[in-house]
């Protein structure tokens, strides 16, 4: 699971895909959002358990 940061708050997804212009969000093999980079905060694996495992994209 995938927490994307973005300006006004955060969505929830299971993947993602890079794209030219930004990324392409999916819940369960189905598309949610497309997030531009211009837009992009963060991308959180939520699945980490600890802070020192935890990366941000």
């Amino acid at each position: 699971m995938y927490r994307v940061l973005i300006q006004t708050g955060s969505i929830e997804c299971d993947e993602y895909t890079h794209t030219d212009y930004g990324i392409e969000l999916y819940d369960e093999d189905q598309f949610v959002a497309f997030v531009p980079y211009e837009n992009l905060l963060a991308v959180v694996d939520e699945t980490t358990k600890s802070a020192e495992d935890r990366a941000i994209l």
